[in-house]
């Protein structure tokens, strides 16, 4: 019996983990297919060392303090994270009625394209 031949196309087929393989799910989550690569900061010691981010069904862990290639879109979703706390007026420390409610980044990154 004869072996059926491998298709081309079979053989085009990305990698997973390759640059191509995050071009082919940009495009299947509806992103503009556009990518860059962004870094994340070192985190406090009781946050997770490698964050989990989703964003239209399109779903990435990331590695801290290492680059990793994403879609703009997961990189401005990720950008616009933030959290509220209170902190105290910097004139006057002890007056618990002068505190404010601040926005922080909740996952500080670096960008670039």
């Amino acid at each position: 019996m004869a072996k059926a031949p491998v298709k081309a196309a079979a053989l085009a087929e990305p990698i997973a983990g390759t640059d191509t393989d995050i071009d082919v799910a940009v495009q299947q989550h509806g992103f503009s297919g556009q990518t860059c690569e962004i870094k994340l900061f070192k985190g406090e010691l009781h946050e997770p060392q490698q964050p989990f981010f989703g964003l239209n069904n399109y779903q990435i862990q990331i590695q801290r303090e290492r680059w990793v290639r994403v879609p703009v879109e997961m990189a401005d979703h990720i950008e616009g994270l933030a959290y509220t706390v209170r902190e105290a007026d910097p004139e006057e420390p002890e007056n618990i009625d002068k505190m404010r409610w601040v926005e922080k980044p909740r996952f500080p990154l670096q960008r670039k394209s």
